[in-house]
């Protein structure tokens, strides 16, 4: 009989199945690797359609970041202003 109860057994056993199911595949995904004999062909992409998107993402990304900046100064305005009200309330 063994001393730890089989556990160390099942754990050995699960880093084995877990290596051998991750071979092949790439980290953080279900996909497989191509091989080197397997290439990958792109579409390729008008440069002109190209820049429009990438211009249309850098809109939507500074409309955003102007959003979270805005936020950011109204709730510091917020809290200096709740903090007066608060110190001169019980000061007195």
């Amino acid at each position: 009989m063994s001393i730890d109860g089989g556990r160390l057994n099942a754990h050995n056993q699960r880093t084995k199945d877990f290596r051998r199911r991750k071979d092949g595949k790439i980290k953080g995904s279900t996909k497989r690797r191509a091989t080197s004999n397997e290439k990958i062909e792109f579409d390729s992409i008008d440069p002109v359609e190209l820049e429009k998107i990438k211009n249309a993402i850098r809109k939507k990304v500074a409309k955003r970041r102007r959003i979270d900046v805005l936020l950011l100064i109204i709730s510091g305005i917020i809290a200096v202003v709740l903090f007066f009200l608060f110190t001169e309330k019980y000061s007195s």
